[in-house]
C-alpha cells in the first residue's frame, strides 16, 4: 500500500539530517529534526517535497498494477465452485454480456440500476459427476425468495455462455422447504404465563426465538436441533425444552420427513408452516 507524501518526505528528511557530510556542510544540530532547522520555503524543503511526490506517484502506480493483476487472476480462475457462485451473483437481468467475454459493460450504468439488475442475491454451488448444481434465490423483504421464470431462463442462458466446456450446470430455483416444529416448554410461572406470554413484555419469546433461528440461518445453512434447543434454553423463564417433532418437506414432495439431529434445505432456505408449543409449568418440588 502506497505511503502518503508526508510519510515519504519524513523518511527522506530524517535520513538527510543524520548524514555527517550534511551536518558539517549546513552546521546542523544532530538532535533537531529537519523541520526544526529548515524553513518551509527553503529550496531543500521544496526539493524533498517534489521527490516525495514523485515516489508517492510511483507507489500508487505499483498498487494499481498489483490490483489489476489480482483482478485478472481472479477473472481467469476456472473450474472452482467459488467461481461459479461469483459469476451467478454477477448475473444482470435485462443486460447483455460484452461479446466473447463473461462480463458486462457497466461504464454508463448507474450503481442503483446495476444493483437492481443483479437479481440473484443468494447462491451456493456443489458438484457431482461433472455436474455443477447451483441453488439460487432472490430477495424480498430481506429474505430469500423465488426468482421468476423469465429471470431463471435468462440466468440459464447466461451460465451456458460463460461455463467451462464439458461441464453441465443445473440451476435450482425452488420455493422454501416447509417446516413443522413441535416443542414442549417447561416454564417458570414467575416470568411466563401458561400460553408463553412474557409477564414483563407481553411478547412470546419462545415463538419469536424459533422464528429468528430459522430465518437467520445462512443460505443453504444446516439446521440443527441442538442449536434451536440452546437458543430456547437461554430464554428467561424457560427451564426445560423438549423436542416432540421437527418435520420438513420440499414443495413438490408428498410426505413429510422427520428431522433427526440436523437437516440441510433442498431449496437453500426454510419457511415455517406450523409451530406448536405446549407449555407446562415447571416445578422442582413434587
Amino acid at each position: 500500500m502506497a505511503r502518503t507524501i508526508e510519510e515519504i518526505k519524513a523518511d527522506m528528511t530524517a535520513n538527510f539530517v543524520k548524514q555527517r557530510a550534511v551536518i558539517s556542510a549546513y552546521g546542523l544540530d544532530g538532535k533537531k529534526t529537519f523541520d526544526q532547522q529548515f524553513s518551509r520555503v527553503s529550496i531543500e524543503n521544496i526539493l524533498f517535497y517534489v521527490f516525495a511526490t514523485a515516489l508517492w506517484t510511483l507507489e500508487k502506480l505499483f498498487d494499481l498494477h498489483s490490483s489489476e493483476v489480482e483482478e485478472r487472476i481472479e477473472q481467469l480462475e476456472p473450474h472452482t465452485l467459488r467461481w461459479y457462485v461469483n459469476k451467478t451473483k454477477a448475473f444482470m437481468y435485462g443486460h447483455k454480456l460484452v461479446p466473447d467475454t463473461d462480463y458486462y459493460d457497466t461504464s454508463n450504468v448507474p450503481d442503483a440500476d446495476i444493483e437492481a439488475a443483479k437479481v440473484v442475491k443468494y447462491a451456493v454451488a456443489s458438484e457431482s459427476n461433472t455436474v455443477v448444481y447451483i441453488k439460487v434465490a432472490g430477495e424480498k423483504e430481506g429474505k430469500p425468495s423465488l426468482l421468476t421464470d423469465s429471470q431463471v431462463a435468462a440466468l440459464r442462458s447466461y451460465m451456458n455462455t460463460i461455463k467451462d466446456a464439458g461441464v453441465s450446470v443445473q440451476i435450482r430455483n425452488e420455493q422454501a422447504d416447509l417446516m413443522r416444529i413441535s416443542r414442549v416448554v417447561y416454564y417458570d410461572p414467575t416470568l411466563l404465563s401458561a400460553d408463553g406470554t412474557s409477564l414483563s413484555s407481553n411478547g412470546k419469546p419462545v415463538d419469536d426465538t424459533v422464528k429468528s433461528v430459522i430465518t437467520n440461518l445462512p443460505f443453504n445453512g444446516m439446521y440443527r436441533n441442538t442449536d434451536l434447543l440452546a437458543a430456547l434454553q437461554a430464554l428467561p423463564g424457560v427451564e426445560v425444552v423438549d423436542i416432540t417433532g421437527v418435520q420438513v418437506k420440499t414443495r413438490n414432495a408428498e410426505d413429510w420427513t422427520d428431522v433427526v439431529g440436523f437437516n440441510r434445505p433442498y431449496s437453500g432456505y426454510y419457511e415455517i408452516e406450523s409451530l406448536n408449543v405446549e407449555y407446562k409449568q415447571y416445578s422442582a418440588v413434587e
